[in-house]
């Protein structure tokens, strides 16, 4: 028994040296506040070239409030997704990049359709959880001209939507069975 303890110290002790037990794969504040910073500045670019998109611009403000939470990683990722918001923006306006109008408007009309299947289910209270962060997720894919994975996204969404309208409309008339009702009495 006492071989096994020493031996499982050993590797342990091995692993955490090949290893490094650091927190290498997170996002330090520094490393959020740099990404923010280069978004801030391609922002103020992608301003002065004329193309306003407000959604870039809530996604700075989005990565910014969550600086005081500590959630570094994810403030890194909202800041590069508002840079590749906004390079992509500043090609279109430029002409180097060709909208696809068929994927946009496709992407666009799935969106709206996701859109419309949450609010249908939440007026029965069946929304669940994310649907609208997936929404959200569509329209952030979609700014970003990634049409094809907005349309995936949105299809989720919706699918999820009209699966909640399905799940509170099948609950709405249900009721405990007769022996529930009698154990509680």
């Amino acid at each position: 028994m006492k071989m096994r303890r020493i031996t499982t110290g050993i590797i342990a002790i091995g692993l955490m040296v090949l290893i490094p037990a650091t927190a290498t794969w997170a996002t330090t504040r520094d490393e959020a506040e740099a990404a923010i910073a280069e978004a801030k500045v391609l922002r103020q670019q992608a301003v002065e070239a004329g193309v306003e998109d407000s959604l870039a611009g809530e996604m700075i403000e989005q990565a910014e409030s969550l600086l005081p939470s500590r959630q570094y990683t994810r403030a890194r990722q909202y800041a590069y997704w508002a840079m590749r918001q906004d390079e992509f923006a500043m090609k279109v306006a430029a002409g180097e990049v060709e909208l696809e109008d068929d994927k946009a408007a496709a992407a666009e009309a799935m969106i709206a359709a996701a859109e419309a299947a949450r609010q249908k289910a939440a007026e029965v209270g069946g929304e669940w959880r994310d649907v609208g962060k997936m929404i959200k997720s569509a329209e952030t894919l979609m700014g970003a001209g990634e049409f094809d994975k907005a349309i995936e996204a949105a299809s989720a969404a919706k699918f999820q939507a009209e699966k909640g309208y399905e799940q509170a409309l099948a609950e709405k008339d249900a009721d405990m069975p007769d022996y529930m009702r009698k154990a509680l009495e």
